[in-house]
């Protein structure tokens, strides 16, 4: 097993960050979403004008209840107005920003893998090798299909073929 030290990881990921600054901001953001969601959230709800003391007059929160009229304990509005106010809310809008932070965590990680897999990861293009390699495999499938071809009676067809096969035989 290698030696592996901390200064060496730190210096791969602070590398890695610099090359790909969209998808490590993303994880950071998703990744604080999910640790500490109210001390994002709060501000949020304060901003829009929901308080520990009620809704702020002449905020958002307040033209919003204002068109509704009467709210009712189980609606989006009380909940995020309880959230604000430490109340039974706190339960589900953390658990909201915490799905939200685990998605866009999840999709800059889920990218990252993906652009590794496609030759093209960790903000570099493919190389011109790679992209050979890729037309090697396309050379490959269609030798497969030229010998499954001759073993059997079968002809495989592509469906721009049909589509022209299909137009010819309505002639």
């Amino acid at each position: 097993m290698p030696n592996i030290t901390v200064p060496e990881v730190l210096s791969t990921a602070v590398e890695w960050a610099v090359d790909n600054p969209g998808k490590a901001t993303a994880m950071c953001v998703g990744g604080a979403l999910v640790a500490a969601p109210m001390v994002l959230a709060a501000p949020v709800l304060g901003a829009v004008g929901f308080g520990a003391n009620g809704i702020a007059a002449g905020s958002m929160a307040a033209a919003a209840q204002a068109s509704v009229g009467n709210i009712v304990a189980p609606s989006l509005f009380a909940t995020l107005q309880s959230a604000a106010a430490a109340g039974y809310g706190v339960a589900a809008v953390a658990g909201a920003v915490q799905g939200a932070g685990s998605l866009v965590a999840g999709s800059a990680i889920a990218a990252s893998f993906w652009g590794r897999t496609r030759g093209d990861g960790e903000g570099d293009d493919a190389t011109a090798e790679e992209n050979q390699g890729d037309q090697d495999d396309d050379d490959d499938d269609a030798n497969s299909t030229t010998k499954l071809e001759e073993k059997s009676s079968l002809k495989l067809v592509s469906v721009g073929d049909l589509a022209v096969m299909n137009s010819s035989e309505h002639r």
